[in-house]
């Protein structure tokens, strides 16, 4: 990674600004020439003023910072926030070992340490469908946040993998209390997409528990808000589900009609383990209504 003061000064070069335009009314020529030459760190408020007057926001600098690349925490994150199916265990025990090798170095991380709790319990429940031992790895994370005082967005991220692997009247609370924090993030980065997910989820674990009423309101506000957000994936695979609530409420023709767009439309976008997994879902919880 380049120095905090070289990213500064590279920027500012980059854009044809003046030194003045930087630390005027600021702070003083020498301490910005001190700053860009990491010669002094500055503190958190004079770094945010630089880079408004940089017009840079502190995602893109690091960005910039770390040679136009994603950190490697950010790579771990974003590799495990891209998961929408478990049924790839091979991409999900890689991530695993990925996330292992990097808390050997930061062993302290807390957000990388409640990932792989995540990770643990669904790998648990995919390789040998045990509820009990996902619900127990997972259950710290829910006490500790459950006794703070507000949520903030990594722990309604984490939340919204893992409320599904308590039972029922716990996971609908938790449920509850995730839309309640999410108006606090209604103009955060991705909040609208983690809603989707959410309601998607509501949704597969009442279906599951065979609430088939209680199961089509969560993924009717599921489809209509991925469609007014254009997040496509999401919305091809919540028609999908919706098919199989439709053939289980006996409607199967409507039901197939839905099962068949999702898979043409998941197909066309080459999220084939999508599409394949939504046909393992209608095979698993409609077999008995074909």
């Amino acid at each position: 990674m380049k120095t905090t003061g070289m990213t500064i000064k590279e920027i500012r070069v980059s854009k044809n600004i003046k030194q003045e335009e930087i630390y005027k009314d600021l702070i003083s020529r020498n301490v910005l020439w001190q700053i860009e030459n990491d010669k002094i760190r500055t503190n958190y408020e004079v770094l945010k003023e630089i880079l408004n007057r940089l017009n840079i926001s502190f995602d893109e600098f690091l960005y910039i910072q770390n040679n136009f690349e994603s950190t490697p925490l950010q790579q771990l994150e974003n590799r495990y926030n891209s998961i929408y199916t478990s049924i790839e265990i091979d991409v999900l025990i890689n991530l695993q070992k990925d996330i292992d090798a990097y808390l050997e170095y930061h062993s302290s991380h807390p957000l990388l340490i409640d990932l792989k709790k995540c990770l643990n319990a669904i790998i648990a429940i995919e390789k040998e469908d045990n509820f009990a031992k996902a619900t127990a790895i997972v259950s710290p994370i829910w006490d500790r946040i459950s006794k703070q005082n507000d949520w903030y967005w990594e722990d309604i991220q984490i939340m919204s993998h893992i409320f599904y692997m308590f039972e029922q009247e716990t996971a609908l609370n938790i449920c509850k209390e995730l839309f309640n924090k999410l108006n606090n993030y209604r103009n955060f980065k991705n909040a609208d997409r983690l809603e989707i997910s959410t309601l998607l989820n509501i949704s597969t674990m009442l279906l599951d528990k065979r609430k088939l009423n209680e199961s089509e309101q969560y993924i009717n506000k599921c489809i209509v808000l991925a469609e007014e957000n254009k997040y496509f994936i999401q919305w091809a695979y919540a028609l999908g589900t919706k098919g199989i609530l439709k053939t289980m409420t006996n409607n199967k023709k409507e039901g197939q009609k839905l099962l068949n767009q999702s898979i043409n439309i998941l197909e066309t976008i080459n999220q084939h383990n999508l599409s394949k997994a939504i046909q393992i879902d209608y095979n698993k919880y409609c077999k008995k209504h074909i």
